[in-house]
């Protein structure tokens, strides 16, 4: 298979191969993303915790968070959440894609369910891309992966295509999904030029699993809160996170496969074969 170039969205401004794990970090109000910034995270996040996995902020909220963040940190890309909407609520999520992108961020995260509302909802934000919208699904695996709405997805050249969990309380995205479906759905995912992105109740002790697996950013928020997800975001515990990141060693490369030996057969039957 020929390799592909290494993904490259123009609005983050990066080049992802050989590039350490980014890290994306979800905040819910200006004094949280102030926070953020001066940690140097590799994305911030606005979303509203306390009303579920990917909550929304008013745009009102949005765009003056943005316009904080284009001063004080003009470098860091910005994505915001429309809020959970369900997928069969085609025309209110493509108002909300709308409302939320006329804030200012760099990209508008909307959560995807399986089945076939979730399907339909996938071509709608197709759509909406094919438009100009800065639109980055984020697939609810919490039950896996619906192969037919990742199919209508890679089949686009979007910025990003996360991986996510509706249900917090259950485990990390890592606990219900394996290795082994992960990495073949983070190389399907940068294979067609989006940055691959995991989230999910991710925690500091799934950094090595993390590393290993290599997506391109990870979000966190859990992780990152003293206690509860709903509640403030932690500046000493965003720093351990960033330090244990920095701190982390390489993968270890996997073996070189043994050579397995040729038969060669033997002079006579050679002489009588020719």
């Amino acid at each position: 298979m020929t390799a592909m170039p290494p993904p490259q969205d123009p609005a983050l401004n990066v080049t992802t191969a050989g590039v350490p794990l980014r890290v994306l970090v979800s905040v819910r109000n200006l004094a949280e993303a102030q926070v953020a910034a001066q940690a140097g995270v590799g994305f911030i996040d606005l979303k509203e915790p306390a009303d579920g996995a990917l909550g929304g902020l008013p745009p009102s909220q949005i765009a003056a968070i943005v316009a904080q963040l284009r001063r004080i940190a003009p470098q860091t890309p910005v994505t915001a959440t429309i809020g959970d909407w369900p997928a069969a609520a085609l025309e209110v999520v493509t108002r909300q894609v709308e409302r939320v992108a006329a804030a200012g961020p760099d990209h508008v995260k909307v959560g995807l369910e399986p089945g076939e509302d979730g399907r339909r909802l996938t071509h709608r934000l197709v759509a909406l891309h094919r438009a100009g919208l800065p639109v980055v699904p984020v697939l609810l695996a919490d039950r896996g992966v619906d192969e037919v709405q990742l199919q209508i997805l890679l089949a686009e050249r979007l910025p990003a295509v996360m991986l996510d969990t509706a249900d917090k309380r259950s485990g990390s995205l890592l606990q219900r999904l394996g290795d082994d479906l992960l990495a073949p759905l983070l190389q399907r995912i940068r294979t067609s030029g989006a940055l691959a992105g995991l989230a999910g109740a991710l925690r500091r002790e799934d950094l090595p699993r993390l590393n290993a697996l290599a997506p391109d950013f990870a979000g966190f928020r859990s992780a990152v809160c003293a206690g509860d997800r709903r509640l403030g975001l932690d500046a000493g515990r965003l720093s351990a996170l960033l330090t244990a990141l920095a701190t982390a060693p390489e993968p270890e490369p996997e073996p070189e496969p043994e050579p397995v030996p040729v038969p060669v057969q033997p002079a006579a039957l050679t002489s009588a074969a020719a």
